[in-house]
């Protein structure tokens, strides 16, 4: 009876014994083989094919904000890139001051005559001087582009109190400056600008080209973001005087600097 019972407790310890060893064989089989790491294939960088930005300016000749500009690089070359861009800048003659005189706090341009406007569409390069570290950061590239100056006259306006001698009635006005200079408003005077709105329908175009050279740096930027700031100069040429002051003698010939703020997409 006691080697029965003996028996019987030998075999359950052994079948305890054998399962667990099944068990520990199991999960030794399932530990997967150590294995040297694979090298990483070398995927091929995304390739970007062209760039849209737009500008914001600032020029000796302008206000704070001097125009706007329109930019497509296509790039299809790392050390340089072809570009085609539009403008739109508002020109100023650097002999323009305001009038000492105003009237509620308004103010106006002393003796100007017209406004000028020039739309500039161009073609350039982008040359590539100092290129991006490895780590990263900004990029210094050269520009240049050339292509036509449509320039266009527009006349300046100011708003006058004007008094009708036959009804003793008074109006405000707004009307071209050189409209102050004769007789056709007697007794008026200026109160201020006139709306920037007043005088498209009187617009003269005038034929021209210009030519823009600058420096341009690219920003770091995230993703496919396009960040640069550029600083130039600008030449443009007229075929005939724009007469912007009263008694001055008007100029063909136009030089401006500029620093621009580009910031567009990748694709």
């Amino acid at each position: 009876m006691r080697y029965c019972i003996f028996i019987s407790c030998l075999i359950i310890s052994l079948s305890s014994w054998a399962q667990r060893k099944s068990t520990s064989a199991e999960s030794t089989l399932q530990i997967p083989s150590k294995q040297s790491p694979t090298k990483k294939a070398n995927l091929p960088s995304e390739k970007l094919s062209s760039t849209w930005a737009i500008g914001i300016s600032t020029s000796t000749n302008s206000g704070i904000i001097g125009g706007l500009s329109l930019r497509k690089y296509w790039l299809n070359d790392e050390k340089s890139q072809s570009f085609a861009q539009l403008d739109a800048d508002i020109i100023k003659d650097y002999r323009e001051f305001t009038s000492p005189y105003s009237y509620n706090g308004r103010s106006y341009i002393e003796g100007k005559l017209n406004q000028l406007i020039v739309i500039r569409p161009a073609y350039g390069r982008r040359w590539t001087l100092l290129q991006k570290s490895a780590e990263g950061g900004p990029a210094l590239k050269g520009v240049l582009s050339t292509g036509p100056s449509i320039g266009l006259q527009k006349p300046y306006y100011v708003d006058i109190s004007y008094t009708n001698s036959a009804t003793s009635q008074a109006y405000t006005l707004a009307v071209p400056y050189a409209k102050t200079l004769d007789d056709t408003y007697p007794k008026a005077f200026i109160i201020g600008d006139a709306s920037f709105l007043k005088g498209f329908d009187a617009l003269t175009p005038i034929p021209g080209w210009h030519v823009k050279t600058g420096l341009n740096l690219e920003l770091e930027s995230f993703k496919h973001n396009h960040l640069s700031i550029e600083l130039g100069f600008c030449l443009d040429y007229f075929t005939k005087p724009i007469e912007m002051l009263n008694q001055t003698e008007g100029r063909g010939v136009y030089t401006t600097g500029y620093l621009t703020l580009f910031f567009g997409k990748s694709h």
